[in-house]
């Protein structure tokens, strides 16, 4: 039997621009080159190919025979396949031995075994594998998945399953000095595509979805959208928790201005809030949360009682008078974590409230001061001789009725 040599190369379906599959297992297109005699073989080969875990001596893990191969200019390509059980991350080695397809006799085993350093493209391919790749330039990726479908499948897919808590689905580590590197870039390139670049997802009771962690002068996590009605980060919970959380010993939300750069809006660690602009809301009152006996009602008339507490007024011209009960405060003092809402009512303090009016005293006009009438809850139009103390605030509408509801401008006096 002639002399054989082979030069080995481990180019696996994905690299090797063959159709791949959907769902692809765990074989694999080896392809090689055979030489006999210092020249390129020509005919058909026998071929076995031990899989080890060491690069000598020891048990192989794993043998596959391949016969009738042709091998046409030195160059033969073979389908090899050991299971998924096998390619579960660990190191191998690749032992071939090789006879002349027609003689039928030993086997010529090639030295030494090569080692398998398979692509993370095709081990991406054989479930429960594992991936380490190593970037080889400042413009490369070590890790690239790439989902050619129109449908919705991933283009790289992490998961974790250890039980402790502590597992990683996909961890991306950039080691560059010059500030451009990017441990995990996800991005969706088709316009009209409404998937995400990188998705974060947590069905387990702890943890998170993404985490993102910045040394000294970095940033944890950038979102970043350049379309004008989308948003660069978007917190959603579809259950009772909540939508965004930030913890910091500094501030603990700021807001910038894109162009020119400036801070315009921040929360300190102490709940101080600052803004350049201006607050709004549809309501047009500041309110403060006091002690109320029950039973009470936005737009009441409230006097305060001999405990302390506010309650309905229930005479003209009361002087214990508090103000009113206030619907939709713009702006609520007094509102503690741990504040009982059932006793507790917002009594507007300052600006436009709703209040319950009656004509007791005659009808009312925009303009008119307004104080306690004899109906519980309800103000009246107050006289010049109403006594200090008694007033609560001025008409902004109109009563030709007997009883309704108006907005009123509030001026203690």
């Amino acid at each position: 039997m002639k002399k054989i040599h082979v030069l080995l190369s481990l180019i696996l379906m994905a690299l090797a621009g063959g159709a791949v599959a959907v769902n692809q297992g765990s074989e694999f297109t080896y392809q090689g080159e055979l030489m006999a005699s210092g020249a390129p073989a020509n005919g058909t080969y026998d071929f076995e190919f031990y899989l080890f875990l060491v690069d000598q001596n020891g048990s192989d893990v794993g043998m596959v025979t391949v016969d009738d191969v042709t091998v046409t200019n030195g160059v033969f390509s073979v389908e090899i396949d050991y299971g998924h059980p096998v390619f579960t991350g660990d190191a191998y080695w690749l032992e071939v031995a090789v006879r002349e397809g027609a003689s039928g006799g030993s086997y010529t085993t090639l030295a030494p075994r090569q080692p398998i350093t398979a692509t993370p493209y095709a081990l991406g391919l054989v479930p429960g594998a594992i991936v380490d790749g190593n970037a080889g330039g400042p413009n490369s990726a070590s890790i690239t998945g790439i989902n050619p479908s129109s449908s919705s499948g991933r283009g790289l897919m992490g998961m974790s399953t250890t039980s402790s808590g502590n597992g990683t689905g996909v961890r991306g580590e950039a080691a560059s000095t010059n500030g451009n590197a990017t441990g995990v870039f996800g991005l969706l390139t088709n316009a009209a595509a409404s998937g995400a670049g990188i998705k974060g997802q947590n069905n387990g009771t702890a943890g998170y979805g993404v985490w993102g962690q910045g040394g000294s002068g970095a940033t944890g996590v950038l979102g970043q959208t350049n379309s004008s009605t989308r948003y660069g980060v978007w917190a959603f919970n579809s259950g009772n928790g909540v939508g965004l959380r930030a913890e910091s010993s500094g501030n603990l939300i700021e807001a910038w201005d894109f162009s020119p750069v400036d801070k315009r809006f921040q929360v300190d660690n102490n709940g101080n809030v600052s803004a350049d602009g201006t607050y709004t809301s549809p309501a047009a009152d500041f309110a403060e949360m006091l002690p109320a006996v029950k039973g009470l009602e936005p737009a009441d008339v409230l006097v305060i009682g001999e405990d302390g507490r506010l309650t309905r007024s229930t005479k003209a011209y009361q002087t214990a008078v508090a103000g009113v009960y206030s619907t939709k405060p713009a702006f609520l003092g007094g509102m503690k974590d741990n504040l009982d809402i059932d006793a507790n009512v917002p009594l507007a303090v300052v600006g436009i409230i709703p209040v319950k009016v009656n004509s007791e005293n005659g009808a009312i006009k925009p303009g008119d001061m307004l104080t306690a009438s004899n109906m519980a809850g309800h103000a009246m139009r107050a006289d010049s001789s109403a006594p200090n103390g008694s007033v609560i605030g001025k008409s902004l509408g109109t009563l030709d009725e007997e009883i309704g509801v108006i907005s009123m401008l509030v001026i203690l006096q």
